[in-house]
């Protein structure tokens, strides 16, 4: 449940010259915004998540899927963490104050990151051609998500999250590509 950027942070510091299919693979699971479809689509209507990453994981067999799998990594260490402990020190509401230090955290990081206004505009302009649809999310949606995504962030100019602030994220980017990397190749020997 972290940001677009923060997933194309993760992203980047996993492998910075990656195709542009697996930037759009790693934030592809949020484009659809039922709550009911994305808890299956970030499989948190399972009952043992780590099982079911692996065995997605052993299905990641090109760069979109690779970065859909990433992308939902990222969610599952993030909400055991960051999240976790965010939502106990808001308290019951904890929600919407989530969501605006969030949206300043994406909209902070977009404007102030070299690389984000040249890959969104990459994203967008792809094609789609090796988009891989599932039974939940189009290439349609993929696509509407990558324009509403960069048309939003491009119009939000925010300063920094208190909440989130820049060397958090970066530490934990750091760390979870780090750990990805260390899970990942164990699965596809």
């Amino acid at each position: 449940m972290p940001s677009s950027m923060l997933h194309l942070l993760v992203a980047k510091k996993n492998n910075p010259t990656a195709s542009i299919d697996f930037y759009i693979g790693n934030i592809a699971p949020d484009a659809r915004r039922d709550r009911d479809i994305k808890a299956k689509t970030h499989l948190r209507d399972v009952h043992d998540r780590e099982s079911a990453l692996k065995e997605l994981a052993r299905k990641a067999k090109n760069e979109y899927l690779k970065g859909m799998l990433l992308h939902l990594f990222t969610d599952w260490k993030w909400e055991e963490t960051i999240l976790s402990d965010f939502a106990k020190k808001q308290g019951e509401n904890w929600y919407k104050k989530y969501f605006e230090e969030i949206s300043k955290m994406t909209a902070y990081a977009f404007h102030n990151t070299d690389w984000a206004y040249h890959l969104w505009e990459q994203m967008e302009l792809c094609d789609g051609t090796n988009f891989i649809e599932t039974e939940f999310i189009s290439k349609d949606d993929v696509k509407l998500l990558i324009q509403h995504q960069r048309k939003w962030q491009m119009e939000n100019k925010l300063d920094s999250s208190l909440a989130f602030p820049t060397a958090l994220i970066e530490k934990f980017a750091d760390d979870t590509s780090d750990t990805f990397n260390e899970w990942f190749p164990n699965l596809i020997r």
